[in-house]
């Protein structure tokens, strides 16, 4: 088969990668291309497609059977309409960011309430002034609203700051021993007044896009934080912003938005309890290392006619 691997922001294979695919697998025809310069004729002759293409595209991918993309979102590119083949497969890169992004959460939570904030916008006016910690990462209680790869590796390693946590999900499962509490998402809204952290890791469906609304927001503690490593969408914008410049949350961290960039002119930029980060929580220095073996390993079952790992369903749109 043809195999297209588009190069993008964040996304490369390096050349030992490319020798090890080609030697690995040498029935298949590896093409590799920056995402800017792809051609008409490599995007129809596609077999099997690599990265993150622009979803306007796929539609002349007429020989396409496989997409992989190369983010943990699909929101983009699971509308089967986008496709010429009904029978198309997607998989995501899920189990490549957890690490990263779980480290990039902890982070906003020892920032916010060590007010490292103050404090750096402070040293940059050459000006000591002390503020007190806002609360205590130990002995606290972190809410993580979904429970994916991001919120497992986020819950084990809370446990090591003595963090009390509570994990709910979109069906019951057998709680693990790291995590203290399990339910399913129906309980958010009465969990959320216990939390002094709500952390959102949940894709972006119609099921979950605004499960932050207002009235849950409302329900928040008026010294707990709302941190979103998932899309903008999950949250009421409006209230958030609400929440934060009235002070009744102490704080928020994001690191998406809607929209996405956030325009220069958003009033959340003005805001001094929140942290926003440009979509960057799931890079790391070993990150493409990780993207490669999860496309290896589907490719090899590709190539055996095992089912996929990373399969993305259609109809639950992740």
């Amino acid at each position: 088969m043809k195999i297209l691997i588009m190069n993008t922001v964040g996304f490369k294979f390096i050349d030992e990668n490319i020798e090890e695919l080609r030697r690995d697998f040498p029935q298949h025809e590896f093409i590799i291309v920056d995402d800017k310069d792809v051609t008409e004729d490599q995007i129809q002759e596609a077999e099997i497609m690599v990265g993150f293409p622009d979803p306007k595209i796929l539609k002349n991918a007429r020989n396409l059977k496989w997409l992989h993309l190369s983010s943990i979102g699909v929101d983009k590119h699971v509308d089967k309409a986008l496709y010429a083949n009904p029978d198309i497969l997607l998989t995501n890169s899920s189990g490549i960011y957890g690490k990263p992004i779980s480290d990039h959460i902890i982070g906003y939570m020892i920032a916010l309430t060590r007010n490292f904030p103050f404090f750096i916008r402070n040293q940059e006016k050459s000006a000591w002034i002390k503020k007190d910690a806002n609360k205590d990462l130990f002995g606290s209680t972190a809410l993580i609203v979904g429970f994916g790869d991001v919120g497992r590796n986020l819950a084990r390693k809370l446990k090591a700051f003595d963090v009390h946590t509570i994990a709910v999900k979109r069906t019951p499962s057998e709680k693990p021993d790291y995590l203290d509490e399990l339910y399913t998402t129906e309980m958010l809204e009465s969990l959320i007044p216990r939390a002094d952290f709500i952390i959102l890791c949940l894709a972006a469906t119609p099921e979950t896009i605004g499960i932050m609304s207002r009235k849950k927001i409302a329900l928040m503690k008026t010294d707990a934080y709302l941190i979103n490593i998932g899309r903008g969408s999950l949250i009421d914008q409006d209230a958030l912003y609400d929440a934060l410049s009235e002070n009744r949350i102490a704080g928020a961290a994001a690191d998406s938005s809607t929209p996405e960039p956030l325009p220069n002119d958003s009033k959340f930029w003005k805001l001094d309890n929140m942290i926003i980060t440009p979509h960057c929580s799931g890079k790391s220095p070993t990150t493409y290392m990780r993207q490669f073996s999860v496309f290896r390993d589907e490719l090899r079952r590709f190539s055996k006619g095992e089912k996929l790992k990373n399969l993305i369903d259609f109809d639950l749109k992740y």
